[in-house]
């Protein structure tokens, strides 16, 4: 195969080749720097391209010929890479309308003057070929002024490029700087091709698309390898330096390598560029306890405070080991989050919470004082007014109306301070709970003989039909609560001469208590709440009775407690019937919810 054969092959194999890399930059037209690069390896293809042909030309003409293709691209393709670099380096704000123009001035000029060069030859003085020559190319260019302005305008566009990219792997961290290598030697291969082909005019032969073939393979792998021009580089930079946590990248040998302003902000001792390298033992040599941490070969998390401008800040620092591919260890990444105004919270919580648990325990400890040395007198106030009432007073004297009024004031409150006791223990979570197996009979006679005399003096008729032989698993001393609150209740709002009347439904697994009266009914309004919320403002009863509002609330809580449920069913004006159920004797189910009960 001769020499030509092989040049031919290998350009157009260049070409395919650029061709698919402007392929893949395309796809990512919507970023910019992937658009112009698209431009660029587009605009090296058809230099390739026709100088594939060129070399294979056997005559001036078709050399025209093909010198025509390869220049729909030459003059455009440093302009496309400078513009890349712009893009890629962040320093689009130069790229003002008249500046564009300008950039393109000289590109299509040289376009004009490349086509109409028969007329001028002011770009190629003479093109000739000469079939006898010991050169790898016969094609002789004998350039013209303006193509060395072209050759001239390229270089001076690449070393912007060039500058633009050392300005940023000097500022770049070390995974941005992997990139801008790779766009450097991308851009490098085609120039140094250039020049060799400039430098060494005796073997006519340009080697410039073969630089752009290099370049783009280095693109190719760029693309796969760190998703070049997928992610951009700037954006990387721009996100780690306007970070409002401290980062630091400290080396194998714990040199810092870079750090970003917010961490600056912190050690204002850390070096201002990345090249100079300081250690990082020097920076934290007053956080011994951190040091010990950066040792260690993991990754780990620590807090340190420094001070700054008088004031004490806080900071959470997390340690990250960086490793390559290999899972070797390269470095190190510090990340310092400011905490202050969270320790400042969590001080003023702490001490809130400190100060209110004493406030709260004192108050505890003053209601229950309070409760007791109310109710113990209470107590003795009510048997006293009791004796009065029956012993020492005729019924229908004057006296005796007075006696009953103050007998009923004097039970009512002793039994607003009961429930009051009742709804504290509950709410503190030391009410005393003991489920055993009772018989219902026992603990309903209980509390109809407590409320007997209630009764009587309003002439109900309490009647209890609870016949013995119903067991119940429940605690004896809350179930006297609520038959005494609902039996009290019933008994406020039922009519002089009126009935109330309990009885008890077994069922499986559980027993229903109903306490039925001949009362006013419930009223709608306060129907929906009654057990849920205490009753502000508790109505009063059929005799001017007046009620704490929190005698239903404490019965379904411990209803509930105990495994149970509660409800009520009332017309207005035909009296009411409460219903609860208990757990029946030996009810597995019934155990296991009060377990779940006392859980929550």
């Amino acid at each position: 195969m001769s020499f030509q054969m092989s040049m031919f092959l290998l350009l157009l194999v260049a070409t395919i080749l650029m061709l698919f890399v402007s392929y893949l930059s395309f796809r990512k037209r919507k970023i910019e720097v992937a658009a112009y690069n698209a431009l660029v390896m587009l605009s090296a293809s058809f230099y390739s391209f026709g100088y594939a042909f060129e070399v294979m030309s056997t005559d001036p003409g078709r050399v025209r010929l093909w010198l025509g293709i390869q220049y729909i691209g030459i003059p455009f393709i440093s302009t496309f890479w400078l513009l890349l670099v712009i893009f890629y380096t962040g320093h689009r704000a130069l790229l003002k309308r008249w500046v564009i123009l300008l950039l393109f001035t000289i590109p299509a000029l040289t376009l004009v003057l490349h086509y109409t060069n028969d007329l001028h030859h002011f770009y190629y003085k003479d093109i000739q070929y000469d079939f006898n020559t010991s050169h790898l190319s016969p094609v002789l260019l004998l350039k013209g002024p303006w193509y060395w302005v072209q050759v001239s305008y390229n270089y001076v566009l690449a070393s912007a490029g060039m500058f633009l990219f050392t300005v940023m792997y000097l500022k770049a961290v070390p995974l941005v700087r992997k990139q801008v290598v790779l766009m450097m030697l991308g851009g490098a291969a085609p120039w140094l091709s250039n020049l060799m082909y400039l430098g060494f005019q005796g073997i006519h032969l340009d080697w410039t698309p073969f630089g752009f073939t290099l370049s783009g393979l280095i693109y190719i792998w760029g693309i796969y390898r760190f998703n070049l021009l997928r992610l951009g580089p700037l954006a990387l930079q721009t996100v780690f330096e306007t970070m409002q946590d401290g980062v630091i990248i400290v080396d194998y040998d714990n040199n810092i390598t870079h750090s970003n302003e917010a961490a600056k902000g912190i050690f204002g001792e850390l070096p201002a560029l990345p090249d100079r390298l300081k250690s990082i033992y020097d920076v934290l040599s007053a956080h011994p306890d951190l040091l010990s941490k950066l040792k260690e070969p993991m990754n780990s998390e620590n807090q340190i405070s420094i001070r700054q401008d008088e004031k004490m800040r806080y900071y959470h620092v997390k340690i990250s080991v960086i490793r390559d591919r290999d899972r070797h260890i390269l470095g190190k990444m510090l990340i310092l989050s400011d905490i202050t105004q969270i320790t400042e919270y969590q001080d003023t919580l702490l001490s809130n919470a400190e100060q209110l648990a004493e406030l709260n325990a004192f108050k505890d400890k003053l209601f229950t004082v309070v409760t007791h040395d109310i109710r113990d007198p209470l107590a003795l106030l009510v048997n006293l007014t009791e004796i009065i009432e029956e012993d020492f007073v005729d019924a229908g004297s004057e006296e005796f109306n007075v006696f009953h009024e103050v007998s009923s004031q004097v039970r009512d409150t002793y039994m607003l301070v009961e429930n009051l006791l009742d709804w504290f223990r509950s709410q503190k979570g030391k009410a005393s709970f003991s489920p055993l197996v009772w018989d219902l009979a026992l603990i309903v006679q209980k509390s109809v003989a407590t409320m007997e005399a209630r009764s009587e003096l309003k002439h109900i008729h309490l009647i209890s039909s609870v016949h013995e032989g119903i067991l119940v698993f429940a605690d004896k001393e809350m179930m006297d609560l609520v038959l005494r609150n609902l039996l009290s209740n019933a008994i406020k709002f039922t009519e002089i001469g009126g009935h109330i009347h309990i009885e008890a439904r077994q069922e499986e697994g559980k027993v229903t208590v109903l306490v039925r009266d001949s009362g006013v009914g419930v009223d709608p309004k306060v129907g929906g709440s009654l057990f849920h919320d205490v009753q502000q403002g508790s109505k009063a009863g059929t005799d001017g009775e007046k009620g704490s509002g929190l005698g239903l609330y404490l019965c379904a809580k411990f209803v509930h407690l105990n495994g149970g449920n509660i409800w009520f069913e009332s017309n207005t004006d035909h009296g009411s019937t409460f219903l609860f159920t208990l757990p029946a004797k030996d009810t597995v189910r019934a155990q296991l919810r009060i377990e779940k009960e006392l859980a929550l």
